[in-house]
């Protein structure tokens, strides 16, 4: 009986690591019809004349962010990273 216990043992503490070490964050892409209509606000009022493109779900420690990519009249690409109560974490000019 001890010889399958300790095989057991060791492969339920493997499984345990194992699942410690996924990835619990995820990022999904977005309908921009998805992305909240305060959100959209916001970026808008932010970067005046955006044109958003592209919109991505994300969960960071259990926090929904939304990362939203658009173009400047000008030409200049924009990425946009805020939160779903409306924080901007990071506005970066895309080369």
């Amino acid at each position: 009986m001890n010889t399958y216990i300790k095989p057991a043992f060791v492969i339920a503490l493997s499984l345990i690591a194992l699942n410690a070490c996924v990835d619990r964050d995820s990022d999904t892409e977005i309908p921009l019809t998805d992305v909240p209509a305060n959100i959209i606000n916001i970026v808008q009022n932010t970067l005046p004349g955006i044109s958003l493109t592209e919109a991505e779900k994300e969960l960071e420690n259990d926090t929904v962010i939304y990362e939203l990519k658009g173009t400047l009249i000008n030409g200049k690409k924009y990425e946009i990273e805020i939160t779903e109560s409306g924080t901007i974490l990071k506005i970066e000019l895309e080369d």
